[in-house]
């Protein structure tokens, strides 16, 4: 995925690179843009490059030890982001690869930790480094509630009062819908909120801050939550 910032710099999803489980370390290697969230200056250019690394990147002055691009490393497959309109929060749904999918508010210069855990629990040591901080993400799911995570928004609209602020996501496989809450990072409430007539490739916001749903088959469906109440 791509998107700019309410910074106006452009940040990119990138996946590991496969093939599963990341036997090569991509996500763990910070000399490779695999697994990261990339954030470049499309309106300057730096040593060459058709683009600009801007200045505070956690290692904008890497002098070639990390690529300076990377913003935050350690996702596997970061399905949709998106900033949160009010706080700038920027929030990831990152697909899993055997137990997990996962929700995370990322910061600069964050190790989301995979491939050494898969959500919040201990994936492999292959690729540990003494001393490194892992962050853990808002909340993680298993399987049997769906397969592929799909980010989508923090709720910023005027047609449904209880959910401002929260975390509308759902799952492209078993098509359910869900809202959360957190504090901190950490979750507090979470509750199935519906459930897509297709699968979910994407989330979408209009002008006013409501929510869309990007059908897998071709159909854009509007989230109607007049009537619902989030508690």
């Amino acid at each position: 995925m791509l998107a700019f910032g309410p910074d106006g710099y452009l940040y990119i999803g990138s996946g590991d690179g496969g093939p599963q489980e990341d036997p090569a370390g991509n996500s763990q290697n910070l000399q490779r843009w695999l697994g990261s969230i990339l954030r470049i200056d499309v309106d300057n250019r730096d040593d060459g490059k058709p683009y600009g690394i801007p200045r505070d990147n956690p290692y904008s002055k890497s002098r070639g030890r990390i690529r300076p691009e990377i913003w935050a490393s350690g996702m596997r497959m970061p399905w949709r982001f998106s900033f949160d309109s009010a706080t700038g929060d920027l929030w990831v749904g990152d697909i899993g690869q055997s137990l997990f999918e996962e929700v995370s508010i990322v910061r600069r210069g964050e190790n989301l930790g995979w491939n050494v855990y898969e959500g919040f629990t201990e994936f492999s040591n292959r690729y540990r480094r003494f001393g490194e901080t892992y962050t853990k993400p808002v909340i993680a799911y298993r399987r049997k509630l769906g397969v592929s995570v799909t980010g989508g928004y923090v709720y910023r609209g005027k047609r449904s009062p209880s959910y401002v602020g929260a975390y509308i996501y759902g799952d492209f496989e078993s098509k359910r819908i869900w809202a959360l809450t957190q504090t901190g990072r950490r979750l507090t409430k979470v509750r199935q909120i519906g459930e897509s007539p297709e699968q979910i490739s994407s989330f979408g916001i209009d002008a006013d801050g409501e929510l869309f749903v990007v059908g897998y088959q071709g159909t854009i469906f509007r989230v109607v939550l007049d009537e619902s109440v989030f508690e």
